[in-house]
């Protein structure tokens, strides 16, 4: 348990030590008096309104999250499960990648639900219709944009985004991975675990049969997707960038899929990279997408 603990701690130094690097690097790489002079030109009122539509956002997330609930008849007041959502999102800017906060969202609603087993499963669900939502606005966009923009690299991202989000789906559904994960937990001594991870397994399968919640899920989704994408689209604006809004659509979920690695703390430094890399495609300053 000791060595466990020392080789979290190390990993999360790793990741933290990453991001400082990452940061450091495109802050050397750029022209930081224009970083400066473009961050200044951003109205204030501008900045407040996405400030709004970022925190509305996340409202959309926990009405999201509480259909999925309800499918399984978990019933938690909004306000309620507006508290814990929001204590997952601040904790998402100190643990690793952009869902370690769901970690501590998933131990909260255990413990509100007594350990039901759809309380976990739900939060998975929970994100996987904001990946399934940013895919589809993903190959949409490249669909529309691509004859205009030709770019065989954002092509094969894309592509390879779907691909590995299909193959998840496959797997995380797949009988034979229950069966094989109850007989590792049996193997190395934790079968006392056995009956909760099947119980959470078949949750997560039950949500196949809740048809009307995963509709509501993916609706609620794409509308806080095309909401974020929005959002920098106006702060791109407020920044004079000159990109059209048909290139965020294209790139930011681009940007948040690598922001997900897990090699950084809040997807610092990777998100960063992202924003630089794929809007020099379009002539934006480096200093400017930063």
């Amino acid at each position: 348990q000791g060595l466990s603990r020392r080789t979290g701690r190390l990993l999360i130094l790793g990741k933290l030590l990453g991001s400082s690097l990452l940061l450091a690097v495109l802050f050397l790489r750029v022209d930081r008096s224009l970083f400066v002079r473009t961050l200044q030109a951003l109205p204030l009122k501008v900045f407040v309104g996405c400030a709004g539509l970022y925190f509305l956002g996340h409202l959309i997330s926990t009405v999201r999250w509480q259909r999925l609930l309800l499918a399984e008849g978990i019933r938690v007041p909004l306000w309620r499960l507006t508290l814990v959502y929001f204590e997952g999102v601040f904790f998402n800017l100190f643990l690793p990648t952009l869902i370690g906060g769901d970690i501590v969202r998933g131990y909260a609603i255990y413990r509100i639900t007594r350990g039901h087993d759809a309380s976990i499963p739900s939060i998975l669900v929970d994100r996987l219709s904001g990946f399934a939502a940013l895919v589809v606005i993903a190959l949409v966009a490249l669909g529309l944009a691509y004859g205009e923009i030709r770019d065989p690299q954002v092509a094969a991202m894309t592509l390879g985004v779907a691909a590995a989000f299909v193959g998840m789906i496959a797997v995380l559904l797949n009988d034979r991975v229950k069966d094989r994960a109850s007989g590792l937990l049996r193997g190395i001594g934790l079968a006392r675990f056995q009956v909760r991870l099947q119980g959470m397994v078949e949750a997560l399968h039950r949500y196949r049969g809740h048809r009307r919640a995963l509709g509501q899920a993916l609706v609620l989704s794409a509308l806080l997707q095309a909401l974020i994408i929005v959002t920098y689209y106006l702060i791109g604006a407020g920044l004079n960038l000159g990109v059209p809004l048909a290139y965020f659509f294209l790139y930011v979920p681009l940007i948040t899929f690598v922001a997900m690695l897990p090699v950084s703390i809040a997807g610092l430094g990777v998100r960063e990279g992202g924003a630089v890399y794929f809007f020099a495609k379009v002539g934006v300053d480096a200093a400017a997408a930063l």
